[in-house]
């Protein structure tokens, strides 16, 4: 009995969550909808049932997941047989969006490709191929005890004294706890980190009755399923074949790192790289063809990465830059590119600046530190050594041939830039990507932290949180190109011919 509760508190805010988005939709049926609401949908569900946790704690109430799960029930089902769908148009446009039409076409015109018989073989192939290894990591999940490290210290203490408590009791720091004379309260070492985590964890748990660590990981299994369809239903939105979706979906699946943060569930990396990579690839959608139903899902998402992880605020950052270079084109991009470059340099010859924010608190940026309030203290230097990276994305098996098809796919994107024939879309992906890796540059090259990259630990961990927005934009390099050399592709729409942003 224990489990059909557990099962029913991880599917039902899956389903309403995929209602959600799916009723977004609801007035169009373009290729990939379903896989994107259930995607995209069942990580928002999961994520709405946290925040109705926070709810019953700010409230005062025991924690529970029957009132929860009823409240997502409820929302779901009324969305679901509402009678009218939301009117979400482009820029205020009535009726099907132009990209829903396109792809309907497109969908049509490349029927007889898509049927071909080898194509099918491999299609069903490769889904049968994903199938097995999600069997083979949900009995990882299912047979192996809460791992060491990270998962033990940092995020499931949390959940497990929530659980045996019934109540979200506050971690604080160590002083604080010394001081307590009440044991209501706890502390760990990372107990400034956000408790999404944790409530993540937290609730099958409850719908279990009681602390245990394999219902605790389940969660793991649901967030890189979630991954993976969402990926592969904005390949499908992009305009890519059903096949060409379903390869990159695998070569993402199939990622030995990302494997090991499903078999090894407890750890926060997993969640973000969904979140955030999601969130970046509507972000890309949106640039692309002005659909305000996917800069929502971006919004939405984006706004989640910092309750995930502190690292998620920083990442937060790298949509500006992203959403100026698809805004901005010539001279224009070209001016506020020497405008920050004299800003930078101003910042460097006056040493830094130093302030208060209150309520936050002292914030320090200069040249030779960083002290950025609940994110830490950074001494900065140049602390290089490109042998770790070389090692672990061009020789070691963590990423199989990605770095390979991003070096591959960087050529391609810089010709197409080179010839004057980048859209706002791939600029906008060219600058993503450039600014995350500079943020990776500065964190590994510039801090303290290169000694996690010289221990092969946090450089790969922290990598992750990019790789889905990377190989999404690989595929949108590749795609670009196949529709530029295959002639039966020609009548497709121009990416130009979307509305702009």
């Amino acid at each position: 009995m224990e489990w059909w509760r557990v099962g029913l508190a991880l599917a039902i805010p899956w389903f309403a969550g995929a209602l959600w988005v799916r009723v977004l939709w609801r007035d169009a049926s373009p290729p990939g909808a379903w896989p994107l609401a259930l995607g995209y949908g069942g990580l928002l569900g999961l994520l709405a049932a946290t925040l109705l946790l926070r709810v019953q704690a700010a409230l005062g109430l025991s924690l529970g997941w029957v009132g929860p799960t009823l409240v997502l029930a409820l929302a779901g089902g009324w969305l679901a047989w509402r009678p009218t769908s939301l009117d979400f148009p482009i820029l205020g446009q009535k009726g099907k969006a132009p990209l829903d039409r396109s792809l309907d076409s497109q969908a049509q015109e490349t029927a007889p490709k898509t049927g071909a018989k080898w194509r099918q073989a491999l299609f069903v192939l490769l889904l049968a191929w994903l199938g097995i290894r999600f069997l083979n990591l949900a009995l990882e999940v299912w047979w192996r005890p809460l791992y060491p490290w990270d998962a033990w210290t940092t995020w499931a203490v949390r959940p497990r004294v929530w659980s045996e408590l019934g109540q979200l009791l506050p971690f604080v720091d160590p002083q604080r706890w010394l001081s307590d004379a009440t044991g209501s309260v706890y502390t760990i070492e990372a107990w400034t980190y956000p408790y999404t985590v944790p409530l993540l964890a937290l609730w099958p748990t409850l719908a279990y009755g009681g602390g245990n660590e394999t219902a605790a990981n389940l969660p793991w299994l649901g967030c890189a399923l979630g991954l993976g369809l969402g990926f592969y239903g904005q390949a499908r939105l992009w305009g890519a074949s059903a096949l060409t979706a379903l390869v990159f979906t695998w070569l993402l699946l199939s990622l030995p790192l990302l494997n090991t943060h499903v078999a090894l569930a407890g750890y926060a990396d997993l969640w973000l790289a969904a979140v955030f990579g999601l969130a970046a690839i509507a972000f890309f959608q949106w640039v692309r063809n002005g659909d305000r139903r996917q800069g929502l899902l971006a919004v939405l998402l984006a706004l989640a990465c910092p309750l995930v992880k502190l690292e998620g605020a920083v990442w937060l950052l790298l949509f500006i830059p992203a959403w100026l270079a698809a805004r901005l084109g010539g001279w224009r991009l070209l001016a506020l590119a020497v405008a920050v470059a004299a800003l930078g340099l101003g910042w460097w010859w006056v040493g830094g600046v130093a302030f208060n924010l209150p309520g936050l608190g002292e914030w320090v940026l200069r040249p030779d530190l960083i002290q950025v309030p609940y994110l830490g203290r950074f001494n900065l230097g140049y602390r290089g050594g490109w042998d770790p990276v070389v090692k672990n994305f061009l020789v070691l098996a963590n990423w199989h041939l990605l770095g390979y098809l991003a070096l591959i796919a960087a050529g391609m994107a810089a010709l197409t830039v080179i010839r004057g024939r980048a859209e706002p879309w791939l600029r906008a992906e060219l600058t993503f990507v450039a600014a995350s890796l500079a943020a990776l540059f500065v964190l590994f090259f510039l801090t303290d932290a290169q000694r996690w990259a010289e221990q092969y630990t946090s450089i790969n961990r922290v990598a992750l949180d990019f790789v889905p927005a990377f190989l999404f934009w690989i595929l949108t390099v590749f795609e670009q190109a196949s529709r530029a050399l295959d002639p039966a592709r020609s009548g497709e729409p121009r990416d130009g011919e979307h509305p702009p942003v």
